[in-house]
């Protein structure tokens, strides 16, 4: 008679499938074909493709990156989000969720291009953005009594040195994709409706949003990009009040 199950088989089970634990045959019977560690086997196998295929649709730019230079990393572009995959295994419910971590875990290993990188804060930025909720918009007016600030839940920043966001915009396109290029290159992502979107703005505007994600007030924000030497005070009175009516056109900003 077999022996029963412990009453945690379910947690087990789903640790052993996930690949966080070794597979435990004497669970299951085999049978003609399979043993029983095959038989577990094959739905870890299952469980690992179906993570692998989930995070390459996330990654929209990275896997047109490594798609044109999966030589780039000494063990492989795939080999490289496999090992992600068992080092970073996902615990949300959702595979929404399953590139989380990657930027900074790709940022650790030895050898990947710093463009990879930077694509793949991009590609989160997007997926983010596109689930996250929306604020209030700022009232102009508002900006009269310096409110504290806070960025809208969809809004994230990437500072990239490469054109990622070329790059991204061609791969979703279906097109070529232009040449890697490296420059400095501020990224706001958004969301616009039911699309996201990217712009590329000024490196005073840029510090000034970062400022405010922070939790800075305007002023703080701004005496920040100052000291980073990212605005002179010519470049800010001159494009203050556009940086600003930019940012109310399309509801960036909310009152924190």
């Amino acid at each position: 008679m077999a022996e029963p199950l412990p009453e945690d088989w379910q947690q087990r089970m789903v640790e052993m499938i996930r690949g966080a634990s070794d597979l435990e045959g004497s669970w299951f019977t085999g049978g003609p074909v399979c043993s029983p560690l095959d038989q577990i086997g094959i739905y870890r196998r299952q469980y690992s493709l179906r993570l692998y295929d989930a995070l390459r649709e996330e990654l929209i730019g990275l896997s047109a990156l490594m798609d044109a230079a999966p030589d780039a990393v000494p063990e492989g572009a795939e080999a490289l989000l496999r090992r992600f995959l068992r080092e970073r295994p996902s615990r949300e419910w959702t595979l929404n969720r399953v590139a989380d971590g990657l930027p900074d875990w790709l940022a650790a290993q030895d050898g990947v291009p710093v463009a990879w990188v930077e694509m793949a804060r991009l590609d989160w930025a997007v997926q983010h953005g596109f689930e996250a909720a929306a604020g209030a918009p700022l009232d102009p007016a508002a900006l009269s009594v310096t409110p504290k600030l806070a960025l809208q839940p969809h809004v994230h920043l990437v500072l990239a040195t490469h054109n990622v966001h070329e790059v991204r915009g061609a791969a979703l396109g279906g097109g070529p994709l232009p040449a890697l290029r490296e420059g400095h290159f501020p990224l706001v992502v958004f969301r616009r409706g039911i699309r996201m979107r990217h712009w590329c703005v000024p490196l005073g505007l840029f510090g000034i949003l970062e400022g405010i994600a922070a939790g800075c007030t305007l002023s703080q924000a701004i005496e920040r990009t100052f000291a980073n030497g990212w605005t002179t005070t010519e470049e800010l009175t001159a494009h203050v009040g556009e940086w600003f009516q930019d940012l109310g056109s399309r509801g960036l900003v909310t009152a924190g």
